[in-house]
């Protein structure tokens, strides 16, 4: 195979014709707003579809915990200075019970924090 004069490349590329379909992931960071045992409401800049299926992982005290996520709302905002985020409620699909251990004691620690106020 001959290279084109000024071309870098150290293997081969050919040319697709037609369709060729290919799957993409990328890593947010969103903040959550909060969370319980059926689910979590995140807020980010981008939106999700509704009824579409994500990994989501929560991390506490460095250990993290993923589960399958399904989004059930998207509600679009906009914030102060006009720009547009959105407010995404997921459900947490098969999660895991450690999962659930950990959100029981976020809850449980809110309303301990309640009761002292």
């Amino acid at each position: 195979m001959r290279r084109k004069l000024g071309d870098r490349r150290v293997r081969p590329r050919f040319d697709i014709v037609g369709d060729l379909w290919g799957t993409l992931e990328s890593v947010l960071r969103l903040p959550v707003r909060n969370v319980g045992r059926g689910g979590a409401l995140i807020h980010s800049h981008v939106p999700l579809s509704s009824g579409s299926v994500h990994r989501l992982t929560l991390e506490s005290a460095g250990v993290p915990l993923t589960t399958q996520v399904r989004v059930q709302r998207v509600e679009p905002r906009n914030s102060r200075d006009g720009e547009r985020t959105y407010l995404i409620g997921v459900e947490f699909v098969s999660p895991h019970p450690a999962l659930l251990e950990q959100v029981d004691r976020w809850v449980a620690a809110r309303h301990g924090e309640a009761a002292e106020a």
